[in-house]
């Protein structure tokens, strides 16, 4: 197994922040549930969004916490779970 260093984590660590904001996205816009209607658009989307993490410390209970500036919110959303654990390792399907 291939030691860890910064520049990986730093790499996977982004790829899951871009699929968290994606994940946040889609679920404030209602594109995470099809049955909802939804805003559609990235017009949707705060103007002042900003930088975020999400975490997740257990990929099995489906919980992410997601913080941006002071705020941490946490969803339940295994789906969006799922997506970051693909990302992070790599898979892609």
């Amino acid at each position: 197994m291939e030691q860890p260093n910064r520049r990986k984590f730093l790499i996977i660590a982004g790829a899951g922040a871009g699929a968290a904001a994606v994940g946040v996205a889609a679920a404030k816009t209602g594109i995470a549930n099809p049955d909802t209607p939804s805003a559609g658009s990235a017009a949707a989307l705060p103007a002042d969004a900003g930088p975020l993490v999400a975490y997740v410390e257990d990929a099995g209970s489906g919980r992410v916490s997601v913080m941006t500036g002071d705020a941490e919110t946490v969803v339940h959303d295994p789906d969006l779970v799922a997506r970051l654990s693909r990302a992070a390792t790599g898979r892609t399907a």
